[in-house]
């Protein structure tokens, strides 16, 4: 890894076109590692990365989100917006063009405050308001690690929420078992593209500093 700290997050990029070249197995177990050294919440370490290289594994993976978005089209709430609901798959399926994708799965993360608040009768979404999702907090600070870490590494990252919405069908495609649930994909390979930097808010619009 040669780039400084502040390079590598300013030249991070979102990937959506990839080399075919391969990525060593050596450099896909390092990214793996370095996702895991990132912040959890009481250290619990709640992620599972599954990464997977077969085309095979990976079509099954497409069909299945690509089979979760028609049936989205199909209900009654879509009417009038099927086109833009179908335009998901165009941003759902491109991760089977990298060489290695990999799926993060996360264990739901229960403090000893989690547990008197579920007790006390408050449900899980006014739990995540006081206690602002640690867990997924977690899995966040570990895809960022590994984007960055591939950004170090020469390659390209994308991080993909869109086809969560078939889960269940990629927990079982992977073979990943309950309490675990996936939270995104990441595919990641060399860059085929070299995309220019996002516009971001000014920095006074989105910081303040209390003295």
């Amino acid at each position: 890894m040669s780039l400084d700290w502040k390079a590598m997050i300013e030249g991070r990029r979102s990937i959506r076109r990839f080399k075919p070249d391969p990525i060593p197995e050596e450099d896909i177990r390092e990214l793996a590692r370095l996702a895991t050294l990132a912040p959890s919440g009481s250290n619990k370490q709640m992620w599972r990365f599954v990464a997977v290289t077969n085309k095979e594994v990976l079509a099954q993976m497409a069909a299945a989100v690509s089979a979760a978005v028609e049936r989205m089209a199909a209900w009654p709430e879509a009417v009038g917006r099927e086109r833009r609901i179908l335009g998901i798959k165009n941003y759902s399926l491109f991760f089977t063009e990298a060489p290695v994708t990999f799926a993060v799965f996360m264990e739901p993360y229960q403090s000893a405050a989690d547990t008197i608040m579920r007790d006390h009768g408050l449900s899980r979404e006014e739990i995540n308001h006081l206690r602002g999702a640690p867990d997924f907090q977690s899995i966040g600070a570990a895809i960022q690690n590994l984007l960055l870490a591939a950004h170090a590494m020469g390659y390209g990252g994308c991080w993909m929420c869109g086809p969560v919405v078939a889960a269940d069908e990629i927990n079982r495609i992977l073979g990943v078992e309950p309490p675990f649930s996936l939270v995104a994909l990441v595919p990641i390979g060399i860059p085929d593209e070299n995309p220019p930097a996002r516009p971001r808010k000014p920095l006074d619009e989105v910081f303040r500093l209390v003295d």
